[in-house]
């Protein structure tokens, strides 16, 4: 029997734009740091800034790996999936369409366990359809500040926060069920073995805005996890985000709640192992030498 190698590839690395990284700058660069180092190991990496990704011509790599939020980057990089057939981690077309309001619908039609939800697609003076507290957040973009993901409590913190919204031209959100219990942040890598949850702390431990603080100090509820990594990898093959981070709730009576749902998080309670996951799942989309 030969022995399989691994295929030696061109690969483009794209940093994420600080500013798409608020309170996180130190973590979204190591996990990519750590993600660059695991790939040379085989490849051949070459990294740039998405400040500065203008300059690159795509033809020249066999494969990307991005944390680029910006539009104008995505874009490039999905009209190179389109036209190229250029694989991209995350894909770059289905960040383009992530929402969070096409997050909680897709929630919604794959069963994927999560708050009632309402979609506010003129924010006014009209309240969803929730009861006090829920949580608003902008629906176009990544959290970028603590305004773009508010907690409402009552009839002025929503008037405060619709405000705030318009003047930030915000013009769609989606509003959330409160739900009580402990906070979990996870971390997968769809197509691997590899998740990692944590019950999280309202007082000590990484927090980028403190919003845990409104569920208090966790009772480390008992919940099945590995239902909650089959739940967030239904989620991730449904978004189309391989690279994943999220945010669940679990109730008292031990049912968890996805709340939130990201590409690419910082992985910094386990970048080491996160790193060597996703470098072999990018290393997977491709064939072998045998």
């Amino acid at each position: 029997m030969g022995v399989m190698l691994i295929c030696v590839m061109k690969i483009l690395g794209i940093s994420r734009d600080p500013k798409y990284s608020p309170n996180a700058t130190d973590r979204d660069a190591a996990i990519f740091q750590a993600t660059a180092s695991r790939l040379a190991r085989h490849h051949h990496v070459s990294l740039i800034s998405e400040e500065f990704f203008i300059s690159v011509d795509l033809e020249e790599f066999d494969a990307v790996f991005s944390m680029a939020r910006s539009h104008s980057v995505l874009t490039a990089l999905a009209e190179a999936e389109s036209t190229m057939g250029l694989q991209v981690f995350n894909a770059a077309h289905a960040l383009l369409a992530a929402t969070r309001v096409k997050q909680a619908e897709v929630f919604q039609e794959k069963g994927v366990p999560q708050p009632a939800f309402a979609v506010c697609q003129s924010l006014d003076a009209n309240l969803p359809a929730l009861p006090f507290p829920f949580w608003l957040k902008r629906s176009d973009a990544c959290a970028q500040h603590t305004g773009d993901v508010c907690f409402i409590g009552d009839e002025q913190a929503w008037a405060e926060a619709v405000t705030d919204f318009s003047a930030r031209a915000v013009s769609e959100a989606v509003a959330l069920e409160h739900v009580q219990g402990d906070v979990v942040k996870f971390y997968g890598v769809e197509g691997t073995s590899f998740f990692y949850a944590s019950v999280v702390s309202a007082t000590t431990g990484y927090s980028k805005f403190g919003l845990e603080r409104h569920n208090g100090e966790p009772h480390h509820y008992a919940y099945n996890a590995e239902a909650l990594q089959q739940a967030a990898n239904v989620a991730a093959r449904a978004l189309g985000l391989t690279i994943y981070g999220g945010d669940a709730i679990v109730s008292p009576d031990g049912h968890f709640y996805i709340i939130d749902f990201n590409d690419w998080p910082s992985f910094a309670a386990c970048r080491k192992v996160a790193a060597k996951a996703i470098a072999e799942r990018i290393e997977s989309a491709f064939p072998v030498v045998r």
